[in-house]
C-alpha cells in the first residue's frame, strides 16, 4: 500500500458515513494495496464471536452467516491473541470458509491476517488477505497492513461508541418518560382516592349536620342527636380515608422497618379484604423498595375496587439473584393483556397495569399477569438484585 492508498483509506474513514460502506470499500483498498486476490473483514461481536461482514472482490460480498467463536481457526486466534499471522501453504478445513476464499478441494492458499486494534489493545475486527498463488507475505507488508488495520479500528470504535451512546440516550429518555407517566398515574390515584373517599365522606357529613340543624330547629333533639352521631361516624371515616391517601404518598414504615413490614402494615388497613402477607426481609436499594411497595399498593387497590375478592395474598421472597413480589386474589379475574397490550395498558381499560409495568421497568424488573374470568388474578414482579 503506497502513500496514495493510505490517503485514500484516511479519506474513506472520515468521509463515508455508514460503517458497512466503509468496510466494503476498505476491503477493496486492502486487496488492491497488497496486490492480493481478495480480502475479508471479520468484525468481533460482544457475544464472543467473529462474523464476516465485508469482502472483496464482489463475489465475497455474499457472506451469508460466516461466523465463528473468537479463538477458533486462524482468524479467531488472531482476534483472541491480537497478533498478526501469516500462512504460506494454508489448507482451511471449514467448508464455508473455503467457499468464501474460492478454494477448490485440495487447493492451498497464502494468507495474511492482522487484528484491527484500538489504542486500548482490544480487537474490534480482523483483516484477512488471501492469495491463491503461493506467496510469502513479508514482515514489511505485515507491519504496513497492521498500521492500516489499526486505522480502520478507530472508525469501528467510533461507530460502536456512537451507537452505544445513542442507545443510552434512548434508554434515558424512555426512563424519563416512564417516570413522568408514573408520577401522573400516582397523581390520578390520589385524586381518585380523595374523590371516592374523602369528598364523598364530606358530602355525607354535610348532609347529616344539615339534618341535625333542621331537627334542632323543629325541637326534635333525639333525631338531631342521631344525625350528629352519624356525622361523627362519617368524620371518622373521612379521617381514615385521608390517612390512607397520605400513606399512599409516603410510608414511614418502609423507611423505619423495611419493605416486608411496610407490606404487612399496608395490608392491615385495607378494609373488607382478608390479606395474608408472607414477606422475607430482603435488603434492597431504596428505589427498588419504594417501587415494589407502590406496585403492591396499586395491585391491592385494584383488588379492592374491581375484583370483588374475599381473600388476597402478598408474597415477597428472594429467588437466587432476584427478588420476587407476588400479589394474588380469589376475585372475578379478567382476560389479562399480554405483550404490548400489557405494556400499553390498552386492553379493556386496565391502565393501572401499565403504571405497574412502567414502575417495574424503572428498576430493571419484569412484570407478568396471570388471570382469567372467574379464576382470580396473580401479578408477579421479578427484579434482579
Amino acid at each position: 500500500m503506497g502513500d496514495g492508498q493510505f490517503a485514500a483509506l484516511l479519506e474513506l474513514l472520515t468521509r463515508v458515513p455508514t460503517l458497512s460502506d466503509v468496510l466494503d470499500e476498505a476491503a477493496a483498498l486492502f486487496t488492491e494495496g497488497w496486490h492480493a486476490d481478495g480480502a475479508l473483514i471479520w468484525q468481533v461481536l460482544p457475544e464472543g464471536e467473529i462474523v464476516a461482514t465485508s469482502g472483496y472482490p464482489p463475489h465475497l460480498t455474499d457472506l451469508g452467516n460466516a461466523r465463528m467463536p473468537v479463538g477458533s481457526g486462524v482468524v479467531g486466534r488472531v482476534a483472541a491473541e491480537a497478533i498478526p499471522v501469516t500462512l504460506v501453504d494454508d489448507n482451511p478445513r471449514n467448508p464455508a470458509h473455503r467457499r468464501l476464499l474460492g478454494l477448490p478441494p485440495g487447493a492451498l492458499v497464502s494468507r495474511l491476517c492482522v487484528p484491527a486494534r484500538l489504542p486500548s489493545g482490544s480487537v474490534v475486527a480482523v483483516v484477512a488477505l488471501h492469495q491463491h498463488q503461493r506467496r510469502v507475505f513479508t514482515p514489511g507488508e505485515t507491519a504496513l497492513c497492521q498500521q492500516a488495520a489499526d486505522l480502520l479500528a478507530l472508525r469501528i470504535g467510533l461507530d460502536t461508541a456512537a451507537a452505544f451512546e445513542a442507545a443510552q440516550i434512548a434508554a434515558r429518555d424512555g426512563l424519563v418518560a416512564a417516570t413522568v407517566r408514573a408520577q401522573e398515574t400516582e397523581r390520578r390515584r390520589v385524586a381518585a382516592d380523595l374523590h371516592d373517599g374523602v369528598s364523598q365522606a364530606i358530602a355525607g357529613l354535610t348532609f347529616h349536620l344539615s339534618a341535625a340543624a333542621a331537627a334542632l330547629a323543629d325541637g326534635d333533639v333525639g333525631y338531631a342527636y342521631e344525625q350528629v352521631a352519624a356525622a361523627r361516624a362519617v368524620a371518622d371515616l373521612a379521617m381514615g380515608e385521608t390517612r390512607a391517601a397520605i400513606s399512599g404518598l409516603h410510608s414511614p414504615v418502609i423507611d423505619d422497618l423495611g419493605l416486608a413490614a411496610g407490606l404487612a402494615s399496608m395490608a392491615r388497613v385495607i378494609p373488607n379484604l382478608d390479606i395474608e402477607v408472607d414477606a422475607d426481609d430482603v435488603q434492597l436499594p431504596a428505589a427498588v423498595t419504594t417501587s415494589l411497595f407502590r406496585i403492591a399498593q396499586e395491585a391491592v387497590q385494584n383488588v379492592v375496587k374491581h375484583a370483588h375478592a374475599q381473600r388476597a395474598s402478598i408474597q415477597l421472597a428472594q429467588r437466587g439473584a432476584s427478588v420476587m413480589l407476588s400479589i394474588s386474589d380469589d376475585g372475578d379475574g379478567f382476560l389479562a393483556p399480554i405483550g404490548d397490550g400489557l405494556s400499553a395498558g390498552a386492553a379493556a381499560g386496565h391502565y393501572g397495569l401499565a403504571g405497574m409495568v412502567e414502575r417495574a421497568r424503572l428498576i430493571d424488573g419484569r412484570l407478568s399477569v396471570r388471570s382469567a374470568p372467574g379464576e382470580g388474578t396473580t401479578i408477579e414482579v421479578t427484579v434482579p438484585i
